[in-house]
């Protein structure tokens, strides 16, 4: 339904259907409650669509939508409380006089405050966007009604305050610093560090982890001009906590904010700047090293040596239980740190130094602090790139190389790589030896252990050939091509799907004769692509039926090939047509349309065997198929055969001469055959195909799909999503 909203003209047939009546059926009072948060959501998309103001006039005009929300805001089931929610924000990015009236019925500052404080973190989560969106809705001016529940949510107490509550107040002022017009402003006044350090300073982790990220919000946005200075104010603030290891960590993420901030503002003084987060990160990295002596230079700023000692301290003292459990997070913070600093400044030091702490073991072991390191190290290097060029980044193919990195890293190291060879200005040595070694590590990583590396790296080679040009493309994956044929027999199916894709990048992409080699590779011969086709797996199925009409668009007079053809047949493109997967289907219908195509007007050996296949039986067949996709893909292939046809007889009637050439380059058996096919194309009635392709029979289609019963499964639990929290 999300996709029919899509089209330029939904919320008109929407409105000619009446969908308050339609959808208000799933509102009844016996409706499953999943069925009717489902149906309010996509009523709440519907208004803020593309000429949504008639659906929102009749939802208004009608009531029974309205009334429902207003009377099911507080439904003991998790999912409609979510949905009202929701609804309530698209009403108010409307903004009329119907839409006040609405938020006016559900007293929109006592339900936010109800939803802030409610058990379900998807809940608190919309409750804080309607409080973001409604807060300066005015014009920028913020709501007075908004901002008396904001102070009254503060104001209590910290100490009698439950967690609850606690991360409900935290939760709202973190929503308001994102917020548009004077809600930062406001937020900033009021909830000021002062207020803001006994929540620091909790007792409940969770409390304290949200804390620290509205401290993040606070000093990123803090006017103070020097780093120092705010760090020295900071200081003061949390140095007699009693807490040390809170203590370190709340002394990490402001250096991490004031880092962040002062690179950020483009009204300090860069050089300055530039110097004082430089001591900054080289002191984080000395933590993250283990080091025990200060590094700070004379001219560090000052405050930052003594806060520098104190963290190297707790460091020392990991020993003592106490601060043992938060040596990771401390030695993480000044990652965070060393991070935020190499994405605006290029150190090589700095860069040798993260270089060294991948090779540690205690590193590769604590997965958060790899990322972090990595991600520091990817910022300084796509810096060192815009500097320098490829020369400087040896370390790129060197980290693809590394085994301790997951999938996630190499997917950034990947696309690193892919923007350094795209921006080069110059297609020079150098860029030739760093593309040939990054296809060196690419080849060890198709054989890692981790089925994802070799996901990724399959990935990587798809995207390359497609974004690049073939020339550099083909210095890539030239050498892969056998590792990316044994991937499309691995294990594990995401691989084999990927492999498939990469192949069907390069045989779209490359050159006839490196195609022709490819054509007649062992492992994309007959048995291995019917092999592909007959997997069990949909997308592997979808992704092999892509390879075979890749190799069979390119295998014309240029290119050589008939084992595309034969890897399938007439009962396995029957099975195709009838696939529960519609995808597979489209893929069917247009590989059938190819195989027509060669039939007819093709310059091929196999003419008798393309006779046996009985496509254009098959793509006939699929015109009656359920989905409008497959529908569509017979529409536009049998119209393109019919004037093809139509072309190729009237240069036929034009020319006695062609007419005889014809004669004798086709058999009597197949001018009968063109001529059969031809009289068939004439009865179908294209007019009513193309109107089954329009977007209410895809409204339609959804409807009438049977839904797996497992999915809907009941559940006696009010706030069990049953997997449709997974939609939203």
């Amino acid at each position: 339904m999300q996709l029919f909203l899509t089209s330029p003209k939904a919320a008109q047939q929407l409105v000619e259907w009446n969908i308050a009546l339609l959808l208000g059926k799933c509102l009844q009072v016996d409706s499953d409650p999943r069925v009717s948060s489902v149906a309010i959501r996509f009523l709440g998309s519907s208004i803020v669509s593309n000429g949504g103001t008639a659906v929102w006039q009749l939802l208004n005009s009608e009531g029974t939508v309205t009334q429902w929300v207003v009377q099911n805001a507080d439904s003991p089931h998790v999912l409609v409380r979510l949905s009202c929610l929701y609804f309530a924000r698209k009403v108010a990015q409307v903004g009329d006089a119907a839409a006040e009236k609405l938020l006016s019925a559900l007293d929109y500052p006592r339900l936010i405050l109800r939803r802030l404080l409610d058990a379900s973190f998807f809940v608190v989560g919309e409750a804080c966007r309607l409080l973001g969106e409604l807060f300066c809705r005015n014009g920028g001016v913020a709501d007075p009604e908004l901002c008396a529940l904001v102070e009254r949510l503060v104001s209590k107490p910290v100490e009698t305050q439950s967690s609850q509550r606690k991360v409900a107040v935290l939760a709202a002022i973190e929503a308001l610093y994102v917020a548009q017009g004077n809600a930062r402003a406001f937020v900033v006044r009021l909830f000021t560090l002062d207020r803001l350090q006994s929540y620091l300073f909790d007792v409940d982790r969770t409390v304290r982890d949200r804390a620290l990220d509205v401290l993040e919000h606070e000093l990123v946005q803090s006017e103070l001009v020097s780093v120092a200075e705010l760090v020295c104010m900071l200081e003061k603030k949390i140095r007699n906590s009693g807490d040390r290891r809170t203590s370190a960590l709340v002394t990490l993420r402001c250096l991490s904010a004031a880092v962040k901030r002062a690179l950020e503002n483009p009204n300090t003084d860069c050089a300055i700047v530039s110097e004082q987060c430089l001591c900054i990160a080289q002191s984080a990295l000395a933590h993250l090293q283990g080091i025990k002596s200060s590094t700070m230079s004379a001219a560090a700023p000052a405050g930052l040596a003594e806060i520098d000692s104190n963290i190297r301290e707790l460091l020392a003292g990991t020993t003592d239980p106490a601060l043992h459990a938060t040596a990771n997070a401390i030695v993480c913070e000044s990652a965070r740190i060393v991070r935020e600093f190499c994405k605006h400044t290029f150190d090589q030091p700095t860069v040798t130094a993260l270089l060294g702490l991948l090779e540690e073991v205690r590193v590769q072991r604590n997965p958060l602090l790899l990322q972090l390191i990595l991600d520091a190290l990817i910022h300084a290097l796509r810096l060192a790139n815009k500097i320098a060029g490829p020369s400087h980044l040896h370390a790129v193919p060197e980290l693809i190389a590394n085994f301790a990195i997951g999938s996630t890293g190499l997917k950034s190291l990947y696309a690193l790589a892919l923007e350094v060879i795209s921006d080069a200005q110059s297609k020079d040595a150098e860029l030739h030896r760093f593309i040939l070694a990054v296809a060196r590590s690419a080849g060890m990583r198709l054989v890692d252990v981790e089925w994802e590396a070799r996901d990724t790296t399959l990935e990587l080679i798809a995207a390359a050939t497609t974004t690049l040009d073939w020339d550099q493309a083909h210095v890539l994956v030239g050498g892969l091509i056998d590792d990316i044929v044994v991937a499309v027999n691995d294990t594990e199916e995401y691989v084999r799907a990927s492999a498939s894709q990469a192949l069907v990048a390069i045989v779209s992409r490359a050159d006839n004769t490196f195609v022709q080699q490819m054509v007649i590779h062992q492992g994309l011969g007959r048995n291995g692509l019917e092999q592909l086709i007959n997997d069990s797996e949909a997308f592997v199925k979808r992704a092999a039926l892509d390879l075979v009409y890749a190799i069979g668009n390119r295998c014309t007079d240029a290119i050589k090939s008939t084992e595309w053809v034969r890897s399938v047949s007439y009962e396995k493109l029957y099975q195709l047509a009838d696939d529960p997967d519609f995808e597979v289907r489209v893929r069917c219908a247009r590989l059938a349309a190819l195989l027509v195509t060669r039939q007819y007007f093709g310059h091929n050996n196999d003419h008798e065997y393309l006779c046996n296949l009985q496509s254009s039986t098959i793509l006939l067949y699929m015109c009656g198929d359920t989905s409008r996709y497959v529908r569509g893909v017979c529409l536009e292939s049998l119209t393109l055969l019919k004037k093809r046809f139509e072309v190729n007889s009237a240069k036929a009637d034009a020319s006695t001469h062609s007419r005889h050439q014809d004669k004798r380059r086709q058999t009597d058996k197949q001018l009968d055959d063109s001529e059969s096919l031809y009289n068939k194309l004439c009865e179908v009635d294209f007019g009513r195909l193309e109107a089954s392709l329009s977007p209410e029979h895809l409204y339609q289609e959804a409807l009438d799909t049977q839904v797996e019963k497992e999915l809907m499964k009941e559940s006696h639990d009010p706030n069990v999503g049953n997997n449709i929290l997974d939609c939203y």
